[in-house]
C-alpha cells in the first residue's frame, strides 16, 4: 500500500481518539456554551444581588419621594392654595369645593392665610420648646413656671370667658372679672367678647353649618381646622342674631377688646418670657420658647378638645340625641368642661357638671374658693329632681337613672345660658342659686 495510504489509514485510525477529546465541531459547541454560562453565571451572581438591592432602595426611595410630594401637596392645599378657592362650605379641608361656594373678599382671604401663618410659627416654635425640655436646656423654674402660667390662663378661659361672661352661670365682682380677664388674655384665645359670641352662637346651633366649630364636619375642623379657613355663611349670620349686649357693657370687657394686641403681647410673651430670665437666669429664648410658645400651644389644645374630643367620644347619659359627651380625659385637659353633655343640656349650671369633684373640676373649684371669698356670688346649679328628669327622659342609659329618649332643642328652642331671654321660667324658679350677694 502506498505509503500516502498508510498515512490516510493512520489518521483514520486515530479519529475517534480525537473524537473523545471533543474534536466534533458540535458537540465542543454545546460544552463550551455550558461552561461559559456555568462561569458567567458564577461572576454575574453577586452583581445581580447587588442590581436588585439598587433597584428595591430606587423603589424605595421614589415611593418615600411621592408620599412626601403628596403630603407636601396636601399641606400646601390645606395651609395655602385652598384659600383662593374659597373653602367656605366645605365638609373639610380635605374635599372638593361644592356647587354652591361662596366668594371671600380679598378681606377674609388676608385674615385667614394671616392665622394659618401664625398657627404654623407657634406650633414649630412649640416644637423648639419641646426640643429644650427633652435635652434638658431648661430649668425646671422655668417648667414649673410654665405650667403655673398655663393652668392659670386656661382655668381663667373656662371659669372666666365660658362660665362667667358666656353662660352668665354666677356673678362676679369687677375684682375678680379683672384677673380672670388677664389670665384669659394670657392664654391667647381671642379677646373676650369674640369668644363669647362663638361660644353662643355654637349653644344655639351646636353640630350644624351654623355652628363655628360644627363636629359633623370631622375631628380636624372641629379642633383646629375652623379656624384656619372661612367660616360658612350661617355662622356668619348667627353672630350678628345672637346676644351680647351684656358683655359689650361691661367695662372689663370693653378695656380687654380696646387693648388687646397690647395686653397679648404682655401677658402672653413678654412676661412669661423676662420673670425666668430676670429672676433665676433663664437664658432668654429658652424661657421664651417654653413658657411663651410651649406653654400657649400645650393648654391651648386642651381647650380644643372641647370642640373635637367630647364632641365624638364618650357617654350621654343626660341626651342621647345630641353629639356633645362626657369625657373624664377632655375634663382633666380643660380645667373641668369635659363634662359636655350635661353642660349642653344645663349650660347656666356654674359646676358645668352633675357632681362636685374638684379634682376633675378645677374651674368649679376656683369659683367655690372665690364664692368664700365673697368675690363670686348668686352661683346657679340644677336641682337633682331637674337632672333626674331629663336623665328619664333623654339619656342614653349610662346614668343609673336614664331609660328613655327625647330629642334636643336647637335653634329657638335652645338657650346658651342664663340670660338667654328663651331659657323657660320654670328653669329660673327652681334653679339653685347660693352665695347670694348681700343686698
Amino acid at each position: 500500500m502506498p505509503p500516502f495510504s498508510a498515512n490516510l489509514d493512520s489518521n483514520a485510525a486515530a479519529k475517534p481518539a480525537l473524537h473523545n477529546h471533543d474534536e466534533d465541531p458540535d458537540n465542543g459547541m454545546e460544552m463550551k456554551s455550558a461552561d461559559r454560562l456555568r462561569f458567567t453565571n458564577e461572576e454575574d451572581q453577586p452583581l445581580s444581588f447587588a442590581s436588585h438591592m439598587v433597584s428595591d432602595v430606587t423603589k424605595k426611595v421614589s415611593s418615600l419621594l411621592s408620599t412626601l410630594k403628596y403630603a407636601a401637596l396636601r399641606l400646601y392645599i390645606v395651609f395655602w392654595h385652598e384659600l383662593s378657592m374659597d373653602p367656605q362650605v366645605r365638609h373639610s379641608p380635605w374635599s372638593p369645593p361644592p356647587q354652591d361656594e361662596v366668594k371671600m373678599s380679598k378681606n377674609q382671604i388676608s385674615i385667614v392665610r394671616q392665622r394659618r401663618i401664625y398657627a404654623l410659627i407657634v406650633h414649630v416654635a412649640a416644637l423648639v420648646g419641646l426640643y429644650h425640655c427633652l435635652v434638658g436646656n431648661v430649668r425646671l423654674f422655668t417648667v414649673l413656671w410654665a405650667l403655673g402660667l398655663g393652668v392659670a390662663s386656661s382655668t381663667a378661659v373656662t371659669a372666666g370667658a365660658h362660665r362667667l361672661w358666656s353662660h352668665h352661670s354666677f356673678k362676679a365682682t369687677w375684682q375678680l372679672r379683672v384677673i380672670l380677664m388677664l389670665f384669659q388674655t394670657m392664654a391667647l384665645e381671642f379677646s373676650i367678647l369674640n369668644w363669647v359670641t362663638n361660644h353662643r352662637v355654637h349653644h344655639k346651633f351646636v353640630d350644624t353649618d351654623g355652628d363655628p366649630h360644627n363636629s359633623r364636619r370631622g375631628f380636624f375642623f372641629s379642633h383646629i381646622g375652623w379656624l384656619l379657613i372661612a367660616p360658612h355663611p350661617d355662622v356668619l349670620r348667627n353672630r350678628k342674631l345672637v346676644h351680647t349686649a351684656d358683655v359689650r357693657s361691661d367695662w372689663v370687657v370693653h378695656f380687654q377688646t380696646r387693648y388687646y394686641v397690647y395686653l397679648n403681647l404682655i401677658l402672653c410673651y413678654l412676661i412669661p418670657t423676662v420673670i425666668p430670665w430676670y429672676f433665676w437666669a433663664e437664658d432668654f429664648w429658652v424661657a421664651h420658647f417654653v413658657a411663651g410658645h410651649l406653654r400657649q400651644v400645650l393648654f391651648l389644645h386642651g381647650t380644643f378638645t372641647i370642640n373635637s374630643l367630647a364632641h365624638l367620644w364618650g357617654s350621654k347619659p343626660y341626651d342621647k340625641n345630641i353629639c356633645p359627651t362626657e369625657n373624664m380625659l377632655v375634663s382633666v385637659a380643660s380645667m373641668g368642661d369635659g363634662w359636655h353633655n350635661y353642660h349642653h343640656v344645663f349650660p347656666w349650671d356654674y359646676k358645668n357638671a352633675e357632681k362636685w369633684d374638684y379634682r376633675l373640676n378645677f374651674s368649679a373649684a376656683l369659683v367655690d374658693a372665690f364664692a368664700k371669698l365673697g368675690w363670686a356670688y348668686d352661683l346657679k346649679t340644677v336641682p337633682e329632681r331637674m337632672v333626674a328628669e331629663r336623665v328619664l327622659k333623654t339619656g342614653d342609659g349610662s346614668h343609673p337613672l336614664s331609660q328613655a329618649a327625647h330629642s334636643h332643642p336647637t335653634g329657638e328652642d335652645a338657650v346658651y345660658g342664663w340670660n338667654d331671654l328663651d331659657m323657660p321660667q320654670e328653669h329660673r324658679d327652681i334653679a339653685l342659686i347660693t352665695h347670694k350677694k348681700q343686698r
